[in-house]
């Protein structure tokens, strides 16, 4: 019993001195059982689980970069996700200094990104969310699929799961594993984001070829 109360202890412990890393471990071990109900992680914020989802999400994807490449996070606008998701990395000692992130001040600088985390508070967008060969999409916004994004944080039926625009993925040469997969809602957002771009006025194209500096 004492050994019991001992292992106890050095875990409560552990969690009250580490609680970025414990939040990691514990969302974590839900994500791939069918996504993480509302009373499973009551523990933490709902703002808290989405930000371990965005930081798993590089471990689930294939790139058409190198497997050893540096990995990009980048955060348009600042939010409760956001920092967390920082935090996150930051304590990350395991990634050999592959993890970085970045607060981009617009989206023409996500071609220096592999996942773009887009804040609600920068919405709504007047123009879709640009498409780029390895660089992954990625916001809580409701119906962000809709605007050509490639993955929603939706909270649905007190379960927070990712929907997955799937045929846009494919087209910027990235890959979901099945395990990703299998706990997501899969939507064909082409042509629902075609729709809109009929209904919205022509808007300026976001710049590309030169990019601005991230800031560190």
């Amino acid at each position: 019993m004492w050994h019991s109360f001992h292992a106890l202890y050095r875990v409560y412990s552990h969690a009250l001195k580490h609680p970025v890393q414990t939040l990691l471990l514990f969302v974590s071990s839900l994500l791939l059982s069918g996504g993480v109900k509302a009373e499973q992680g009551s523990a933490y914020d709902d703002y808290q689980i989405k930000a371990v989802y965005i930081y798993r999400f590089a471990s689930f994807v294939r790139w058409p970069q190198a497997p050893d490449h540096q990995i990009q996070y980048c955060a348009y606008g600042a939010d409760n996700i956001s920092q967390t998701l920082h935090q996150l990395i930051l304590n990350d000692l395991t990634a050999n200094k592959r993890l970085v992130f970045h607060y981009i001040d617009n989206l023409s600088q996500a071609a220096q990104c592999e996942l773009v985390y887009i804040s609600p508070s920068q919405f709504p967008i007047r123009h879709d969310i640009p498409k780029l060969s390895g660089v992954l999409t990625i916001s809580s916004y409701p119906d962000f699929i809709d605007y050509g994004g490639m993955i929603e944080l939706r909270t649905d039926k007190r379960r927070i799961r990712p929907i997955i625009a799937l045929d846009i993925i494919k087209q910027a040469n990235m890959a979901i594993s099945s395990q990703l997969l299998r706990i997501s809602i899969i939507e064909n957002s082409l042509a629902i984001s075609q729709q809109r771009a009929l209904t919205i006025k022509e808007q300026p194209l976001i710049p590309r070829g030169r990019y601005a500096p991230l800031a560190q």
